[in-house]
């Protein structure tokens, strides 16, 4: 069976430049071939990462300071996953419940 192509996780250099592009030179979504051609990435991914940059408030070029890599990172994907789960103890009334239950 053959083997699923690992997705490329995009770089802060390249967010960087959706974000240049889209709001320095003005290009957008539906124009979004051009960037997505130019940085190899579908149109999906860039609108995407324009909307993770909107909600984190990064709606203009060139960033504010202090917006170094780690805290560019930082506010796209610091939400992103699942939040880990502590090693908490099954809740065994309710599992002694279920079990006696008819079917």
């Amino acid at each position: 069976m053959p083997r699923r192509k690992q997705a490329r996780r995009t770089s802060v250099w390249d967010i960087q430049a959706i974000l240049r592009l889209t709001h320095e030179h003005g290009l957008s979504v539906p124009k979004g071939p051009k960037v997505s051609e130019r940085l190899k990435i579908s149109k999906t991914t860039l609108s995407t990462y324009l909307l993770r940059a909107r909600e984190a408030g990064l709606s203009c070029w060139p960033l504010p300071p202090g917006h170094d890599d780690a805290t560019l990172e930082r506010l796209l994907f610091g939400l992103a996953g699942r939040r880990p789960q502590g090693p908490s103890e099954p809740d065994f009334a309710l599992i002694a419940r279920e079990l006696k239950r008819k079917g």
